[in-house]
């Protein structure tokens, strides 16, 4: 009794397992069928839901999941793309909210968790733009490039970031401008002096420029202190009466400061160990920086060149004046080089004309005997009548053949090269021509090696232009046109072909926008052959009854049609880098030794020019004799006014770099003897003096 329940019971468990599976199966399916309907319609959420049930129903079934799964990364992607557009309209809230709800959808979507950095990245760069924008406001510009930096390496493409930085970098430069301007508006190395030394000892001559100027000399120990320099200017600058001083004596300076400089021997050991260097990059956006890098290394002698082709970067390492040459001759390179497009038209014109006209007459008659199953005797040959004889078949033919082929094959192409570099065109095929070798072996079957090389045949066309300015262009052109004529079959299976050609070279200059016509490649061939009847077939009218006649005549032209359009000109190089100083076969200098007379002529308050009177100064005088009139003695030393132990007079300083004229000479009076005996020993013939 009990087993009969146990049975019962486990029958009746199967049986609503089976069910229930059925059940799920049938329910499965009808969320799954719903959900496609519900994504197909538009409504993606819903869809989802239902596909998503159907899988949970039936977990094993791989329809139903890999449809979930399309689904769910289709409407994610939608959703990524949507908030990207919203963010291109600057709707950042939309986007932040559009892409979140992707990530909900399908967590993995790469679209929308880049979209979310890239907006909370875009947040923290407006944060960080906005201080630095403060920071500027208020001066500190160090600090607001450092906002700014932080947020382009946090972000590069930020737009208000890199014109932040732009903005900065343009204030910069602005203060650097106006404190090298009041930098220079303090130096003395532009005020106008005069000097007046012959063979004059030139630690004096720099003490007397210290007097005189304010200029601070510093003399390096290796300077030697019997150098003697002869020097006559009027109204010069301080710093190009230095230079000038200095390439008397081979020597060298350094400016410490704008008051200051330091004097050394110009030895290659003393220029190491004193001149300041440079390091300075260049990008290369044309040239080609191996050509710049021998380019710099021959013509401007600067060793440490270094180039990464990778990048088109250029590094040079040299001094300041090296440097701004280099950077001239590089500008003068680094042009973009002229493009042209070139239209091209080829036409090729064929005409073909095959004639077959006429009687064909047989060309030969065969006579046999039978053969009987033994063999013919000479019996039986003599019994043979003209009955058992055999004849071949004989025809006659009429020919009215005449077939005309006309062809016309154009072709146009357009091709954009650059200058002076190739560029070619193929209309046609690759013939393949195979080459077979035999290799002899011991066994005596030689081993067949074949190889297969490709032969172009068809329109080639290479030209190489060559723009001479913004309206003309020279072009190289060679025009090839080529056909299979026939097969040629080699030993051992090769193949060949026999391949006509017509080839035409020329070079030509045209406008831009002219056309060329390039015609008269002309191929032309005529054959006639005829079948005649010997005798008959000669007779003047009536032998063309008896005579079949057939020709051929084939003409080909091919006609070339060019037309140039420059693209870009050859650039126009600007004054300032066509022509660059470089300084001397010893030393490179941006700007050349000069001597302009300064200061001479000034304005005078009703806008007229007049000289200006130059400051005075004590002249050593021989014993017993009265200045000169052109160097009157000074009368009363003016309030801050100094006297040199060398005899001359240290003016004040003036204001706004104006001349004034000295008080009125008093009466000279003769110096001591003993003063005027030291002048005399220690500055012969020599005369300093200031203008400011």
């Amino acid at each position: 009794m009990k087993t009969t329940r146990l049975i019962r019971a486990v029958r009746n468990a199967g049986l609503a397992t089976f069910l229930g599976v059925v059940l799920s199966g049938c329910a499965g399916m009808r969320y799954h069928s719903e959900g496609m309907k519900l994504v197909s319609d538009g409504s993606q959420e819903d869809g989802l839901a239902s596909l998503q049930k159907a899988t949970q129903l039936e977990p094993t079934n791989g329809e139903f999941r890999l449809d979930f799964l399309k689904a769910k990364s289709k409407y994610a992607n939608e959703l990524a793309v949507q908030a990207g557009e919203a963010l291109q309209k600057g709707n950042v809230a939309q986007a932040r909210d559009l892409y979140t709800k992707s990530l909900k959808v399908e967590p993995t979507n790469t679209v929308a968790r880049m979209g979310l950095t890239s907006i909370e990245l875009d947040a923290r760069s407006d944060r960080l733009v906005t201080e630095s924008a403060r920071l500027v406001a208020d001066g500190r510009l160090e600090a607001a490039r450092a906002k700014v930096t932080t947020a382009l390496s946090e972000n590069p493409t930020h737009a208000a970031a890199k014109r932040q930085l732009a903005a900065i970098e343009q204030k910069e430069q602005k203060l650097r401008d106006e404190m090298a301007e009041r930098s220079a508006a303090r130096s003395i190395m532009n005020k106008p002096v005069t000097l007046q030394f012959r063979d004059a000892n030139l630690r004096m001559v720099f003490e007397a420029l210290s007097r005189t100027t304010g200029l601070n000399v510093i003399l390096d120990r290796d300077v030697r202190a019997d150098l003697k320099t002869t020097i006559f200017v009027k109204d010069a600058a301080v710093d190009d009466t230095v230079d000038l001083i200095l390439l008397q004596n081979q020597l060298e300076k350094r400016v410490i400061n704008a008051n200051t400089l330091f004097i050394f021997p110009a030895t290659p050991a003393k220029q190491k160990e004193y001149q300041d260097l440079q390091v300075r990059s260049f990008q290369i956006a044309n040239a080609d920086v191996k050509y710049l890098q021998t380019l710099l290394k021959s013509v401007l002698k600067i060793k440490d060149v270094s180039v990464d082709e990778r990048s088109s970067t250029l590094v040079i390492r040299d001094t300041l004046d090296a440097i701004a040459v280099a950077s001239k001759v590089i500008a003068a390179h680094d042009v973009p080089e002229p493009e042209i497009m070139l239209e091209v038209e080829v036409l090729e014109i064929s005409h073909d004309r095959l004639t077959n006209l006429g009687v064909k007459f047989p060309d030969a008659v065969t006579f046999s005997t039978p053969s009987p199953s033994g063999g013919l005797t000479v019996g039986a040959l003599r019994a043979l009548t003209t009955s058992d004889l055999l004849v071949s078949p004989l025809s006659i033919g009429i020919n009215l053949k005449l077939q005309d082929t006309d062809a016309n094959i154009l072709a146009s192409p357009r091709i954009r090269a650059r200058n002076k570099e190739k560029a070619r065109i193929l209309i046609g095929d690759r013939v393949p021509i195979i080459t077979n070798s035999v290799t002899p072996t011991a066994s005596g079957t030689g081993v067949v090696t074949g190889s297969v090389q490709y032969q172009d045949v068809g329109l080639k066309l290479e030209f190489e232009p060559q723009v001479y300015n913004s309206e003309e262009v020279g072009i190289r052109i060679a025009l090839e046109v080529s056909s299979i004529v026939k097969e040629i079959a080699g030993p051992s299976g090769s193949l060949a072909y026999q391949i006509g050609t017509r080839n035409a070279n020329t070079v030509v200059r045209l406008q831009d926008g002219e056309t060329q016509i390039l015609g008269g490649l002309i191929s032309s061939g005529d054959r006639n052959t005829a079948s005649k009847v010997p005798g008959l077939g000669q007779l003047p009218v009536l032998g063309r009854l008896f005579s079949n006649n057939s020709g051929t005549d084939n003409k080909t032209e091919i006609i070339l049609s060019i037309t140039p359009h420059i693209l870009r000109a050859p650039a126009v190089l600007d004054a300032s880098v066509r022509s660059v100083f470089s300084g001397t076969e010893g030393s490179m200098r941006e700007r050349a030794l000069q001597l302009d007379p300064i200061g001479s002529v000034s304005a005078s308050s009703d806008g007229s020019s007049r000289s200006s009177p130059v400051a005075p100064s004590l002249r050593p005088v021989p014993k017993g004799m009265a200045p000169p009139i052109s160097a009157p003695a000074p009368g009363p030393a003016q309030p801050g006014a100094a006297t040199s132990p060398l005899g001359f007079t240290r003016l004040p300083p003036l204001m706004n770099n104006t001349r004034v004229a000295p008080p009125p000479p008093a009466t000279a009076t003769p110096a001591p003897a003993s003063a005027q005996d030291s002048a005399q020993d220690q500055a012969p013939a020599s005369e300093a003096t200031t203008s400011q």
